[in-house]
């Protein structure tokens, strides 16, 4: 098998992936430890576009905010 740089493999995504999820759970956690309800909204709302640009939006729903 031919690899080149166009190719990914299968190792590539899980840490691709747990990247993504990392980042969107730190982002989750920075919400919840905010002191005030200005900086709240805004870790809400970087959280909320981050997971929009991956495409993660209901795994931000269902899983970090867990909303029911």
């Amino acid at each position: 098998m031919i690899y080149n740089n166009i190719m990914n493999t299968k190792f590539d995504r899980p840490t691709q992936f747990t990247t993504k999820v990392k980042r969107l759970n730190n982002l989750a956690s920075a919400c919840a430890n905010a002191q005030s309800d200005d900086f709240k909204v805004l870790w809400y709302n970087k959280l909320i576009d981050l997971a929009k640009e991956y495409k993660m939006l209901d795994y931000v729903m269902k899983k970090v905010i867990q909303v029911h």
